[in-house]
């Protein structure tokens, strides 16, 4: 019986691609040759989605019809077709995720999440939660039960803070348990530690979290503040106060809490170290604390710390946020500290020339993007400032966080904020690849001329109008080698692609172009 319907499978993935495949061939500007190969016409508004199996197949989304289909790029057809009910389809190696978040109503619900076994399109279950993190090797899915207000186009938490742990394959419930967050949302930063599989989860608290079975312990951690983003002018008489000194208050706490005075995590020798609002810690992978030392208070900001053989370096940027926007808050200083003990070795703060807007940690320098140029901390103990105005660097808006590439004849050059480099993202459309040992731009490439890189030496620049949307204009695609160097470059309309194996699959608009190259 097996037999039988895997043999009217493939004929049915046969018969649906003799009847829609034609000849294709695109220019390669590499030796400007072209490369045949076949062409699925599905005369649709297509876009790829996720791939999965290493890469034999694609999860495309028909924007048009709502459809979801799963197409095998080996077998050049469809393993199923279904209407997704306006949700976006994940691949997990264990099945797939569906989470709708429109307000089409699905069994009596709304923000369902649905898996389907198998790769096949059999549904298995569903659970109303709005999904938050998968994790395939672990065999489970995290969310929050939630509800898509049509009316404001926003999620309502039925319970709010609680998150659900289920099992991916059947989903049975594996744990609940409170995930606090001022903003609702606790699950925006996992780390792995691979040595136990646990999590540690940074939200309002710090928890260390055993996927089958939830928090195995929490470690409170100040990460913001109350602060004054409203003042109140010289007798207003509104207040009733009567006087005729300054003032302030702080409003309701959504409005007033600075948030984001945390650093990022560093795992060395299976040790913790991070930064909150008061102490540096350094603790074991269970959350032990083996020392802390305390920063100056009411001083600390969103901070960056890296070590350097037997000392950790701290750099308190002087910016935190208030209602996602990046917002001057306490001190900008440096500290160093002793990697085994804890103890430290100086602070000092550092003036800068004009209004802080980013800044970045390098080795032995630090880098600070303000109203009036970059300036650049040369000598932690003694902070020497340089400043580079727009003569140097152009006209700067932030400093690139993301790792970016650029074409550079046959070879792909990577452009990212490392160490003394530092990416700077021009207000004129330049991006400027900055060496603050040689105190000047070694790299300059327009905004629109940079790859993302995808995955198996994929790289992808697409085309965007003048507002940064993408458009329909043709794009460019690369494909390298494993030294890096370029094998394949074509111009052209593409919505995604993927490379496994020499098998070379682009996602167009209106079907999909497969090549062997």
């Amino acid at each position: 019986m097996k037999k039988s319907i895997l043999t009217i499978l493939v004929l049915a993935i046969s018969v649906i691609a003799s009847a829609d495949n034609r000849g294709m061939s695109l220019k390669n500007l590499i030796g400007n040759s072209n490369v045949s190969g076949e062409y699925l016409d599905l005369n649709m508004n297509t876009m790829l989605v996720d791939q999965c199996h290493g890469g034999e197949m694609l999860l495309l989304y028909q924007q048009r019809n709502s459809e979801a289909m799963l197409y095998s790029s080996v077998e050049q057809g469809f393993r199923w077709k279904k209407d997704n009910r306006g949700g976006i389809f994940q691949v997990t190696r264990m099945g797939l995720l569906n989470s709708n978040n429109t307000d089409r109503a699905v069994k009596g619900n709304t923000g369902f999440f649905t898996t389907l076994d198998n790769l096949m399109g059999n549904h298995v279950w569903t659970r109303n939660i709005l999904p938050v993190y998968v994790d395939d090797s672990a065999n489970v899915v995290y969310g929050y039960r939630a509800k898509w207000n049509s009316f404001n186009g926003d999620v309502e938490f039925h319970q709010k803070n609680i998150l659900y742990a289920y099992r991916l394959t059947d989903g049975a419930e594996l744990w609940q348990d409170t995930i606090s967050h001022y903003t609702r949302w606790g699950w925006n930063n996992v780390m792995y530690l691979p040595e136990s599989g646990n999590y540690l989860v940074w939200a309002d608290e710090l928890m260390l979290i055993d996927p089958q079975g939830g928090v195995l312990k929490r470690m409170t951690v100040n990460t913001g503040r109350y602060g004054v983003p409203v003042g109140v002018s010289k007798k207003d008489h509104s207040t009733n106060h009567g006087t005729d000194a300054d003032y302030a208050f702080t409003p309701y706490v959504d409005r007033g809490y600075w948030t984001g005075i945390k650093s990022n995590v560093i795992f060395q020798d299976g040790k913790i170290y991070l930064a909150d609002g008061e102490d540096l810690y350094c603790m074991d992978e269970d959350l032990n604390v083996i020392w802390f030392s305390q920063l100056p208070k009411d001083k600390t900001s969103a901070m960056r710390i890296r070590i350097d053989g037997d000392r950790i370096t701290l750099l308190s940027t002087g910016l935190a946020y208030l209602e996602g926007c990046s917002y001057e808050v306490g001190k900008p200083f440096v500290s160093q500290y002793d990697v085994t003990t804890g103890k430290q070795n100086f602070l000092r703060y550092i003036d800068t020339d004009g209004k802080i807007q980013d800044a970045h940690l390098g080795d032995g320098k630090a880098f600070y993007l303000t109203s009036n140029g970059l300036n650049v901390v040369t000598d932690f103990e003694n902070p020497a400032v340089k400043n580079y105005g727009k003569d140097v660097i152009g006209k700067v808006s932030e400093i690139g966080n993301n790792t970016k590439y650029a074409l550079d004849g046959q070879q792909m050059y990577t452009m990212a904020s490392k160490d003394n480099h530092v990416l700077l993202i021009g207000k004129d459309g330049v991006v400027r690849l900055f060496d603050g040992d040689d105190d000047k731009v070694i790299k300059s490439v327009a905004e629109n001329e940079l790859y993302d890189k995808q995955s198996n030496g994929v790289y992808t620049c697409m085309s965007r109008d003048k507002k940064g949307e993408i458009t329909d204009d043709p794009s460019n695609l690369v494909i390298t080698g494993e030294d890096g160097s370029v094998t394949a470059h074509f111009n052209t309309q593409f919505n995604g692609a993927f490379y496994t194996d020499g098998l070379l699959t682009i996602v167009m608009k209106t079907g999909i172009f497969s090549t062997r190259l």
